[in-house]
């Protein structure tokens, strides 16, 4: 009997794209000043994505892809990592992926962090197209359907670092020092 011979692409296994979440332990002052503010270990978030090596931050430089989840941190920052209790599809992780490539370039939102840090009233409406960091994560992680967005009822600009902690979707996976 003669074997059957498979095509290229046949009988390969599709490589699962991981998501996961770097909250930020920040240990510059202006960290501790938004960890001080908002109640909370964390100042900084990202969406790290291990397979592709690229990680999606808002810094000062607008929204960036770093390669490595230190590479624009100070050494001894501390990470820690999270992803979704429920596995992601790969429909959903790749379109997690895509917007958070589709958000770069956008420009930092300096005036959302001292609201944060003054308490001074917010009008998200009067922004541009500007973001930061939890901001920015929430919004890739919404963008994967209603069943993934962190916290019902709030909206990304008013979203700290903590706030995604606070998420029953997520678990912790580990921590990594830079």
């Amino acid at each position: 009997m003669a074997r059957r011979r498979r095509g290229p692409s046949l009988g390969r296994r599709r490589r699962r794209l991981s998501v996961q979440i770097g909250l930020y332990r920040g240990i510059a002052a202006v960290s501790e000043l938004i960890e001080w503010e908002t109640r909370s270990v964390y100042s900084h978030a990202a969406a790290w994505f291990p397979d592709v090596g690229e990680l999606w931050e808002a810094e000062n430089q607008g929204f960036v892809c770093a390669r490595s989840l230190g590479e624009n941190h100070q050494k001894g920052t501390v990470v820690d990592l999270l992803e979704y209790k429920a596995p992601l599809t790969p429909a959903e992780e790749a379109v997690a992926l895509a917007t958070a490539r589709g958000l770069k370039g956008e420009a930092y939102d300096f005036g959302a962090i001292e609201g944060f840090v003054l308490r001074l009233g917010y009008d998200a409406g009067a922004k541009e197209h500007k973001l930061f960091c939890s901001e920015a994560v929430f919004i890739i992680c919404a963008a994967m359907g209603p069943e993934r967005v962190l916290l019902e009822r709030t909206q990304p600009w008013k979203v700290a670092p903590e706030h995604i902690n606070l998420s029953p979707l997520l678990k912790w996976v580990g921590s990594f020092v830079c």
